[in-house]
This record gives C-alpha cells, sequence and structure tokens, in this order.
C-alpha cells in the first residue's frame, strides 16, 4: 500500500485510516422468532433473562409543519395489514454521516446515501421495513396497495423487467406500479440526488402472500425475509416516527403531513 510519506515513522494505521474498535456479535435464529431479527428485538430477550432495563429510541409523533403536502392511501387487498406512512420535505439526499457509515458496514451493508442509510438502520434496529419514495414522483397523489393483472411487466431497482403473477401485492401511483411490496422497489419511484420530499412507508404485510411473491421472482431481501417470516403490525408506528426523527437529524427533512 502507498501511503503518505510525511507521516511519521511509526504512525499507527488506525489513525491514519479512522478506524473504530467495535464487536459484532453473529447469533443464529430459527425461523419462528421473527421478534428477534433486529438489535431491539435481541435487547428485548437479553432484557429478559438479566432483568436489566431497556433502553428504547426517543420516537413520538412528529407534528407537521405548514403547507401540508398530503398523499392518500387507499388499501384494497387484504394481504396488506397495517399501512403507516408520513410525508417529509426539505431533504437533502447526501452520503451519511461517519457513524451511521459504519453502523451499517458492521453488519455487513454498504452505505448508500443518507435516505436509504436510514431506512436500513432502522429496520436493523426494529426489524421492521421501511421504503421511502420519491414523492414528487407519485404523479397521481394516490398511493395504492393492490394486486395487478398477471403478466404486468414491471422493472426493479436492479434494472431488471420482471413480470408480475396475479397475486403479487404492488404499491402504485394510481395504476402505475412504483414497487414490489416487502419485497423490492421499483427503478423508477426510488430516492435520487435530486430528491427532496419524500413519502415514508411502513407497512405490515400477510406473510404467505410476501412468500409466494418472493419466490416467484427469486428476490430474497432484508424486508422480504421478515415479512415472509411474519412482524408485528403494532411495530409500523415507532419505526417510522424513529425514522422521520433520523430523517430530520440527518438529512433536514420536516414532516409535511398528517400521520397516514
Amino acid at each position: 500500500m502507498i501511503l503518505d510519506t510525511d507521516l511519521p515513522e511509526g504512525s499507527p494505521a488506525v489513525d491514519y485510516f479512522q478506524l473504530e474498535t467495535d464487536y459484532t456479535y453473529e447469533i443464529g435464529l430459527t425461523p419462528n422468532r421473527t421478534d428477534a431479527m433486529s438489535h431491539l428485538g435481541v435487547a428485548r430477550d437479553l432484557k429478559a433473562v438479566l432483568g436489566r432495563a431497556l433502553h428504547l429510541p426517543e420516537s413520538t409523533i412528529p407534528r407537521p409543519s405548514l403547507p401540508i403536502r398530503k398523499v392518500e392511501v387507499k388499501v384494497l387487498s387484504d394481504a396488506c395489514i397495517r399501512y403507516s406512512g408520513l410525508s417529509l420535505t426539505g431533504v437533502k439526499v447526501e452520503p451519511s454521516p461517519k457513524w451511521l457509515q459504519n453502523r451499517l458496514r458492521a453488519i455487513g451493508l454498504e452505505p448508500i446515501n443518507n435516505v436509504v442509510d436510514i431506512t436500513n438502520y432502522v429496520l436493523h434496529s426494529y426489524g421492521q421495513p421501511l421504503h421511502a419514495f420519491d414523492q414528487d414522483k407519485i404523479s397521481s397523489g394516490v398511493v395504492e396497495v393492490k394486486t395487478l393483472e398477471e403478466g404486468t411487466r414491471f422493472i426493479t431497482l436492479d434494472e431488471k423487467e420482471r413480470k408480475l403473477a396475479a397475486g403479487n401485492l404492488m404499491i402504485c401511483d394510481g395504476d402505475e406500479p412504483m414497487c414490489i411490496g416487502g419485497v423490492f422497489g421499483g427503478l423508477h419511484s426510488g430516492i435520487s440526488a435530486s430528491t427532496t420530499t419524500i413519502f415514508l412507508e411502513s407497512a405490515c404485510f400477510e406473510s404467505g402472500s410476501i412468500r409466494s411473491t418472493s419466490k416467484h421472482h427469486g428476490l430474497k431481501t432484508d424486508a422480504s425475509f421478515r415479512f415472509e417470516r411474519g412482524t408485528d403490525p403494532n411495530g409500523t408506528l415507532p419505526a417510522l416516527f424513529y425514522a422521520a426523527h433520523l430523517l430530520g437529524e440527518i438529512a433536514g427533512g420536516t414532516v409535511c403531513s398528517e400521520l397516514i
């Protein structure tokens, strides 16, 4: 490796590369323990065994600022058990702070940008998958959770065109698909460097539906891994509020809608 020769000989490499001392614990879980597929889930188990206090991140209902930019949501399928959402504006998409990047890398995730990194961080903290849409790309102003006609073509984030099965649950902009619900996002509705307003989704989907969709498309994601094993419908709000708090703190976002 070619290093800066102006440094004094014997300079610690850990200082040169700005490395941190950290520890990771790898645990084995049986498929029925979805509740423990997160840091807080494991902390609950440790609390039960050790009798120690459990310290949860602060997460209160954010108050919207004016003007309110509302997205209407229509749940048109029983496969969506609960759907929660918030809009935030004034978001500045940029690299995450060093501490967040380090925490993601410690569990094998590559940082992307502050918005995506926050949703991933909250997913692994709470075990609740989230998805952030560029709200300005929701042209109809209506998010519909429903199935589409079999054979409908949809381009996912990996730039592959997929044919939908009849039972695939989709998150749509009116009739236009944006995301394979609980599995994988779409190419054209995601966050980009120009995004300033986001619609943040926190939902609970029926496990059998997600398992079938994931298998049909050969897609295994952190979100589908949890949804197809069953997530807690009461978990959508704490994760949503914590993510909104981090988006304000790290990305400059301000809540601009009532809670949906």
